[in-house]
């Protein structure tokens, strides 16, 4: 009898251990399965931040490349500019280092920026990972100067990750201020 109450006593054994193996494993499952959760949203996080920075980056080298143009131009080139639609195009007459009159040009090419001088496309403002979805130049003047505004939509990143913001700048012209 001592034999058999061994016996039982180990079935018993191997049967809690099955349970204590069962839990262990729903455990360590649930375990992973949140660890893999938290992996996935600290990446999409990554990618959304990544994605923002590339935004706010491009929109302040564009801008103040645009912003450093427009003010040191002489005036708007008007025919070959196009105001208030998108994809809008700046033409602005300038002076080069020597002095010599040629002119700056800002359009899309695309969902990319781009910048002429004299001309000679000089390459994109805009970077590869980031799209111009909107580009609009609105001109402004009065009796006393010329002044244009810009507007700037932007978006980088895809699917939940993608981000989009748009920006706006006026700078005034100042070649346009009357000489006295």
């Amino acid at each position: 009898m001592h034999h058999k109450r061994t016996n039982t006593c180990r079935a018993h054994e191997r049967a809690f251990t099955l349970i204590e193996i069962l839990a262990y494993t729903f455990v360590l499952t649930l375990l992973i399965t949140t660890v893999a959760y938290t992996l996935i949203a600290v990446n999409n996080s990554y990618r959304t931040l990544k994605s923002s920075a590339g935004l706010e980056s491009v929109a302040e080298e564009t801008l103040e490349r645009m912003t450093r143009d427009i003010r040191s131009a002489t005036s708007i080139d008007t025919v070959y500019s196009s105001f208030d639609t998108s994809p809008g195009q700046l033409t602005l007459n300038t002076l080069d280092d020597a002095g010599d009159a040629t002119t700056v040009q800002f359009f899309l090419e695309g969902q990319t920026l781009r910048v002429k001088e004299g001309g000679v496309d000089v390459g994109p403002l805009s970077a590869v990972n980031v799209r111009i979805t909107n580009l609009v130049f609105r001109r402004i003047t009065t009796p006393q100067s010329q002044a244009v505004k810009i507007e700037v939509t932007a978006e980088s990143g895809q699917d939940k990750s993608r981000a989009s913001a748009s920006f706006y700048s006026t700078i005034v012209l100042r070649g346009s201020y009357p000489t006295q």
